[in-house]
């Protein structure tokens, strides 16, 4: 079985929560792994589509809807066309959009507590240009204001997908008035919209590593380690649930500064055009935007 739903982002936009709630639906099926990355990663889809329906969805067993969400679909050119090619133009999407200046500067702060990014936000935004020419790293990483531009990212997919097969949700709506709209999710997806599920729940926590070295170690252990991982520890969601309480412990909360109210007015001035574009785009009011 084969994804037919797909939330390609925007990235810091609650597709954590929606991966999690989603997951509690019994006709919902969602990877272990949240972000899959098949189709932005050229050494994973260079396998094909099998490889990424045996490592992913092998143990489907009677769902109805079948999802990835991988929030960097939305932001790289080329994925819509390869999603086409390789699911067909009946796949359905949910789109979660944030106001662009808030996204940036949370995409900022995870950077940084990744030990990627060292300059201010300022400087950063000033840098960001020059930064995602170098090379790929710099684009995923450093691409704070770039992936705000969502009206011409949302036609890339309406060039190979039929609009009524998109549901577009505003993130400061959904935090508001998250059961409401996921039961709108769940009947965009045709699945039963009256199920119990626990709103209770957190998105990513503010965190930062105690140890970068530790943390790139455990995201990219050497061949042996991995290897001698799973000798050791040969069921899949025992390895992750090893990791994941690795991790954890490197991990130490972390509060982020507030955004300086001129680099706000700064930001909406650049984004202004394309969020009025947006709105004839999704047919959304997003006056909330401008406040």
């Amino acid at each position: 079985m084969l994804p037919n739903f797909i939330c390609p982002g925007a990235q810091k936009s609650a597709t954590t929560t929606l991966y999690n709630l989603l997951r509690q639906h019994p006709d919902v099926y969602l990877s272990d792994v949240k972000e899959l990355h098949f189709f932005d990663n050229e050494q994973k889809y260079l396998k094909g589509i099998s490889w990424y329906e045996k490592e992913f969805f092998s143990e489907v067993k009677g769902k109805k809807v079948i999802g990835d969400i991988t929030p960097i679909y939305m932001y790289l050119d080329n994925i819509p066309q390869r999603i086409y090619n390789s699911l067909g133009k009946n796949i359905k999407f949910i789109f979660m959009l944030r106001n662009p200046i808030d996204r940036a500067y949370s995409h900022y702060w995870m950077s940084y507590r990744r030990g990627y990014e060292k300059e201010s936000f300022e400087k950063a935004i000033e840098l960001e240009k020059d930064r995602i020419r170098i090379g790929n790293f710099g684009k995923i990483n450093f691409s704070y204001v770039e992936r705000g531009f969502y009206s011409n990212q949302i036609k890339r997919y309406i060039k190979y997908f039929p609009k009524k097969n998109m549901k577009f949700i505003i993130f400061e709506d959904f935090i508001k008035k998250i059961p409401k709209i996921m039961k709108e999710i769940f009947s965009f997806l045709e699945v039963d919209s009256n199920i119990s599920i626990n709103y209770n729940i957190r998105g990513n926590p503010a965190k930062m590593p105690k140890s970068i070295k530790l943390r790139d170690f455990i995201q990219k252990p050497p061949t042996l380690v991995k290897k001698t991982a799973k000798l050791l520890i040969q069921n899949k969601k025992l390895r992750q649930k090893a990791i994941q309480a690795i991790e954890n412990i490197n991990y130490r909360k972390f509060k982020k500064l507030d955004l300086k109210l001129e680099t706000r007015y700064k930001l909406l001035k650049i984004y202004e055009e394309d969020i009025k574009k947006l709105e004839n785009v999704i047919n959304k009011d997003l006056n909330l935007w401008f406040k």
